[in-house]
């Protein structure tokens, strides 16, 4: 169900918002009753940039008003178009002797209201001081069904506003910074793709706006829960839909959309915008699968690269690409090189990222991604010694085999657990390790039927592929019982293997007791790993010690955890079961394997 946080009074919101970036940058000025954000820096002897829209889509325009962007921007209800007295207003504020450019998003409502603005202007000042200039980039509107209105504006707008901004900041000319923006609009393409449509603060949460399948992406939807160009019947990998959206953006045979004209070795700068509700780990996975699939299929390498939420749709999980071909945008007045060094200028705006480029040279960023980081060398830890346990190589393949395919058969069941009392990251943690340690088998690491060896790279997976609190307590574990039992080997303490196996058990449990307050009834790994080791040590029986283990894993649905994220869980004290513990279940698992 949607949420969101509001003022006691939804209708506050907005003003809410107006008023907390004046806070956040001293540069900025609020007319609060026009809604509208300026810059009260703003020289009148330079061109003023004046743009702005609906509200709901944070941090445009009002986040990038600034020194270097927009001098002011008008601010509309939720995704409603500012009106007239409002975009008057911007243009009162922030009056320039050398004219005023309106940026209009290429919406019914802002092409009127702008339009109105600017006749009376016009009228006042002449033409020669007002521009109007819409910028459009939305390749999801063909040229056949945008034949009247002409394209949408996504996120490319940003580039305009960004080269402008800087271009007005330098002191050129109302005419040279109007016909730099016609040619950048015309080497602008963006597309968006979605999980979901948006929910608008204030509406009913069962209000329909248009909400998608579970098993569905919409392709080319708006800004504004308008719908898009087609539904998929699934949900496709990153690989296979990236793929899809760059054709509609850089397909030169698609005589309906084919807008952006390139050539080999034109240079391009790539914003991949999130449209306020993918979380960044996506936003970052769906951005590098952009850039391989630019280079892979198009032999294109951006030379600036950047993402974030520029152009939002509330909390949509939405995202836009967004493609500027700087070489083609070039004229008269700005050069290739000139244009990148607008777009990197400096600017005071909220919500535009300071440039960490120092070139325009196409990016060469693999050479900086270190695939086989050696560093100092590592020290050789393990014990030289002639003595190993051996066992038969098909018995042990088949052991160690076993457990690793038992947690990834209970990946799905341990990872509801985790989730209902924890992090959620039990089982995929445990399933990874799992994964790797068949890898190895798969590399023939059991054929010498070395217990040794099988230890070292159950230990080499802990260290390197295994992450999070348990691959922690599980590596701690592992390597004071290797050391230990390599050490009881070294020293021939015993010539029965259990009972060299035995002591270096112990000495595993008493190490990690010095790493973890947890014990048995703490409803942790513990619960399971101590009386394993204390039985084997007590028996020296490997069904019996797992039997301890079974019990003490199922025994943990009546404990109440006392250490970890699970102590936290609402309701704990009210409840008297629980989902067994998600880590010692799992380390069950593995030793279950032991007795087969």
């Amino acid at each position: 169900m949607p949420k969101h946080f509001l003022p006691k009074d939804p209708n506050d919101l907005v003003n809410h918002c107006l008023k907390a970036y004046i806070y956040e940058n001293d540069s900025l000025s609020l007319l609060e009753k026009e809604k509208v954000i300026f810059n009260n820096r703003h020289d009148s002897k330079k061109v003023s940039l004046i743009s702005g829209g609906g509200s709901g889509h944070e941090p445009g325009w009002i986040g990038f008003v600034g020194s270097g962007m927009l001098t002011a921007s008008a601010q509309g209800d939720i995704f409603a178009s500012p009106n007239y007295k409002n975009i008057k207003s911007a243009e009162k504020a922030t009056h320039s002797e050398a004219g005023t450019i309106f940026l209009i998003t290429n919406y019914t409502g802002d092409n009127l209201y702008f339009g109105m603005a600017a006749q009376e202007l016009i009228s006042k000042f002449g033409e020669s001081k007002i521009r109007l200039l819409r910028t459009t980039d939305d390749v999801a509107v063909s040229r056949t069904t945008g034949k009247l209105v002409g394209r949408r504006t996504l996120a490319g707008c940003i580039f305009i506003m960004k080269i402008l901004g800087a271009a007005s900041e330098k002191g050129y000319n109302i005419e040279q910074i109007y016909n730099l923006g016609i040619s950048a609009n015309k080497c602008i393409a963006s597309v968006n793709a979605g999980l979901d449509h948006t929910h608008i603060p204030g509406h009913a949460n069962n209000a329909d706006y248009g909400k998608l399948e579970e098993n569905q992406i919409e392709i080319g939807l708006g800004i504004h829960n308008e719908p898009g160009v087609m539904k998929t019947k699934s949900i496709p990998s990153n690989e296979e839909l990236i793929p899809d959206l760059l054709k509609l953006i850089l397909d030169k045979n698609d005589k309906d959309r084919g807008f952006l004209d390139y050539e080999d070795n034109d240079q391009f700068i790539l914003l991949f915008n999130n449209l306020g509700g993918l979380p960044v780990i996506e936003e970052k996975a769906l951005l590098y699968c952009t850039i391989k699939n630019l280079a892979d299929s198009y032999n294109i390498t951006p030379s600036r690269v950047y993402s974030g939420s520029y152009i939002t749709s509330i909390n949509a999980p939405i995202f836009t690409i967004s493609l500027f071909n700087v070489t083609k945008a070039a004229n008269t007045d700005f050069t290739e090189l000139n244009i990148f060094d607008l777009f990197d200028a400096p600017t005071e705006a909220t919500n535009f990222p300071k440039s960490h480029y120092v070139s325009s040279q196409i990016l060469n960023p693999e050479s900086r991604i270190i695939d086989n980081f050696q560093g100092y060398e590592e020290l050789d830890e393990s014990i030289d010694i002639q003595r190993d346990i051996m066992y038969d190589s098909s018995v042990l393949e088949r052991i160690i085999r076993t457990a690793a395919q038992n947690i990834i058969d209970k990946e799905p069941e341990i990872t509801d657990w985790d989730t209902k009392m924890g992090d959620g990251d039990c089982g995929t943690t445990l399933e990874t390790g799992a994964r790797a340690i068949i890898k190895s088998l798969d590399n023939g690491v059991a054929k010498s039927g070395s217990l040794r060896n099988v230890l070292h790279a159950i230990l080499k997976v802990l260290k390197d592929d295994m992450g999070g609190t348990l691959g922690a307590i599980l590596f701690i574990f592992m390597k004071a019982f290797i050391n230990k039992l390599e050490s009881n080997l070294n020293d021939n303490i015993s010539s029965d293997n259990n009972d060299i196996i035995a002591i270096a058990l112990d000495h595993g449990i008493d190490t990690l007791g010095e790493f973890t307050k947890a014990r048995e009834g703490h409803r942790t790994v513990m619960d399971v790993l101590i009386p394993f080791c204390r039985s084997f040590s007590e028996y020296k029986n490997i069904h019996s010690a797992v039997e301890a283990a079974r019990k003490a894993a199922e025994g943990t649905r009546r404990l109440r955890p006392k250490l970890g994220r699970a102590t936290y869980v609402g309701g704990v004290s009210e409840k008297t079961e629980f989902p067994p513990d998600p880590g010692a279940y799992g380390v069950y698992e593995i030793l279950a394997a032991l007795s087969e």
